[in-house]
């Protein structure tokens, strides 16, 4: 049955019993003995059923349901990304008066529940999805998605997937052009993961920018600070330890480069007399570190409105979508400068 949606009728036929003792032994009745209990769920799952909620709800009318998946939630966000993506779905999913929930996965639950399972489980008509890496089982379902959706920072082509994000790959290209402008020639780069499609972008546009102006790139001068704070002031020591001529450090996140900033404080290397520093993301706080940060604009409000405005329309009006470019800026502040000379 590849290719066609199950339904209740299908799990009936080929378990050999009526609808409506499928239906009972699915909302758990116990009137339907444990054999053919047993028989019906192996047949579900071997199917791949899932209910249709909306087939049980009153009268069979229910909203539209836009949905944003999340990768896991942390005990803080002190980039705003989250909270930026909900509060432009909410607005637009107000607008067009339609459900808008909040679902989280990661690598167990996706590994439980095929990707499209789980949307026809919580009856959700499209999501917006982050957080992903390349290597979760969703990553890879996505392609066959039968149900619409819009990824964050991911690089798709299909009718019912697309990619939305700033071009991550040239903005990094900038930020080490313009190190690169002020003299900088030992520039360290520290990167998000491996595992994630905007990390991998990134660093192309670091290593083009090097490789353009005639700079070698050197492997061990890039870093996984894992988007975290503390991860990025760990590496920052053995970066520093190994590299001590390291003069300019590209973060791909303002949060990692809060980081850098920290560890470097303690090693007794000025910011930015001594090393240059360029964020990622102009958080708010961002403004007030070492008398501003330089580093890359893009606003996670913006992109919750245009994807959740995408997704919409890829629901209601069947349109595709190729990758959505989101516009960024480059801020110039106080943490960059020349190289000291020898």
């Amino acid at each position: 049955m590849s290719g066609k949606r199950v339904g209740i009728r299908d799990v009936a036929k080929e378990a050999g019993v009526s609808i409506t003792t499928v239906s009972r032994a699915l909302n758990g009745y116990e009137d339907v003995n444990a054999e053919t209990k047993k028989r019906i769920l192996d047949v579900v799952e071997r199917l791949n059923y899932a209910p249709d909620a909306n087939a049980r709800s009153l009268g069979g009318i229910s909203k539209t349901t836009i949905a944003l998946l999340l990768s896991g939630l942390y005990k803080k966000d002190d980039s705003g990304f989250v909270f930026g993506l909900i509060s432009g779905m909410h607005k637009v999913a107000s607008e067009n008066n339609c459900e808008f929930i909040i679902l989280t996965t990661d690598i167990q639950a996706q590994t439980k529940t095929s990707y499209l399972r789980m949307c026809r489980q919580k009856n959700v008509n499209g999501l917006l999805i982050s957080g992903l890496d390349m290597n979760d089982p969703y990553y890879h379902e996505l392609m066959n998605s039968e149900i619409p959706c819009v990824v964050v920072e991911g690089e798709f082509s299909s009718n019912n997937v697309c990619g939305i994000s700033i071009d991550n790959e040239m903005a990094a290209y900038e930020v080490v052009r313009y190190l690169i402008e002020l003299g900088h020639k030992r520039i360290a780069m520290m990167n998000g993961k491996s595992s994630a499609d905007v990390s991998v972008r990134r660093q192309k546009g670091y290593c083009q920018a090097l490789r353009n102006s005639g700079i070698e790139v050197d492997e061990s001068l890039i870093c996984d600070g894992n988007y975290l704070e503390e991860s990025a002031y760990a590496q920052t020591g053995i970066l520093i330890e190994q590299h001590p001529d390291v003069t300019a450090i590209f973060c791909a996140s303002d949060v990692m480069a809060i980081g850098v900033i920290n560890a470097l404080n303690k090693l007794g290397r000025n910011v930015p007399e001594d090393i240059s520093i360029v964020g990622f993301d102009d958080i708010p706080m961002a403004a007030y570190v070492t008398g501003g940060l330089t580093t890359v604009k893009q606003s996670f409000y913006d992109m919750g409105i245009t994807g959740a405005k995408a997704l919409y329309e890829m629901i209601t009006k069947g349109r595709t979508y190729k990758h959505i470019y989101e516009p960024y800026g480059f801020i110039k502040r106080s943490t960059t400068a020349p190289p000291k000379r020898a």
